[in-house]
């Protein structure tokens, strides 16, 4: 399991549209990760992967780099405490923003599919 969860890790750091599906759609996103609850809840929770990010905590046993910056915590923070059209019109922004910031050609193909579920 601890691979598993060193490979998502990896893949959230570098895909900020797999990040945003585990928090939209874990079952989904994480089906082919074999996870222990407490990681798969790591993993969909922003506040918990927090934790396990932080200084001193946890990640200094996976033996795992995290590089550079993210707000992974406070954009989903101000998704979730938008109202209805405010959180459909934040996670509408936050796909765009996955287009923009795809790597490849796959990812930047699931986050135009999301956005155009999310318009209709």
């Amino acid at each position: 399991m601890l691979e598993d969860l060193k490979r998502a890790l990896a893949r959230v750091q570098n895909d900020y549209g797999f990040y945003i599906e585990c928090q939209t759609n874990p079952s989904v996103a994480l089906e082919g990760y074999s996870l222990s609850p407490d990681e798969r809840l790591a993993l969909t929770n922003p506040g918990k992967l927090a934790d396990l990010l932080a200084p001193g905590n946890g990640i200094s046993q996976l033996r795992i780099t995290i590089s550079g910056t993210h707000d992974w915590v406070n954009r989903v923070a101000r998704m979730e405490a938008a109202t209805d059209k405010g959180h459909h019109d934040s996670k509408v922004g936050l796909e765009v923003d996955a287009i923009k910031r795809a790597s490849t050609d796959g990812d930047r193909f699931r986050a135009a599919f999301r956005l155009m579920e999310l318009i209709g």
